[in-house]
């Protein structure tokens, strides 16, 4: 690593000093040139003084250009700010209807979506069948309604039938023939428990 910082700086002088040279090389470059230029405005008769007030004259006249052109871009930077702030409070209100459009334009997609969703679900999951269910309530209705039917109590007929009365002298057949009701409807007569 030292090595490289070594070649690096090495690197820069020699940088430098070419850059030097060549400033010379330049200048001298610029002089000759210069020497030249002059060679030729002398044959043709202009003068050093002459290509002075020339160039002096030109960049009087640059100065000038400089100086309107200065101020016509104050103007123009005033002007452009203006423009610049119409331009941004129009941005503005623009945007500002933009955003309640996008608001009201989201909660429409959001409620496509969610009808979307809803499809979706429903179309990978059907909704199952309801008639058997139907039919399976209908048939417990029908066996409850049929057991309950089977199921009713007996008749009991509390009107009494008419009684033969007949001649026999025993006891126990005077006692079936005189209250056979009572036998019936599951009392027990006072002369059945006595024999």
């Amino acid at each position: 690593m030292t090595r490289a910082g070594e070649s690096v700086g090495k690197a820069v002088r020699t940088v430098r000093r070419n850059a030097v040279r060549a400033g010379h090389v330049g200048a001298d470059a610029a002089v000759q040139l210069a020497q030249r230029a002059e060679g030729k405005l002398a044959e043709r008769g202009v003068t050093k003084d002459y290509v002075r007030g020339v160039v002096a004259d030109k960049a009087g006249v640059l100065v000038e250009k400089a100086e309107a052109y200065e101020k016509s871009t104050r103007r123009g930077r005033k002007q452009l700010a203006k423009r610049a702030k119409g331009v941004r409070k129009d941005v503005a209100k623009a945007a500002e209807r933009a955003r309640k459009e996008a608001k009201v334009r989201a909660k429409d997609v959001r409620k496509a979506a969610k009808q979307a969703r809803k499809e979706m679900a429903a179309a990978k999951h059907p909704k199952g069948r309801r008639w058997p269910w139907v039919l399976g309530v209908f048939a417990a209705a029908a066996v409850a309604g049929y057991l309950a039917l089977t199921k009713r109590p007996q008749e009991v007929h509390l009107e009494e039938d008419d009684v033969e009365i007949t001649s026999e002298p025993t006891t126990a057949g005077a006692a079936e023939t005189v209250r056979p009701h009572a036998a019936r409807n599951g009392q027990v007569s006072d002369q059945h428990s006595r024999s």
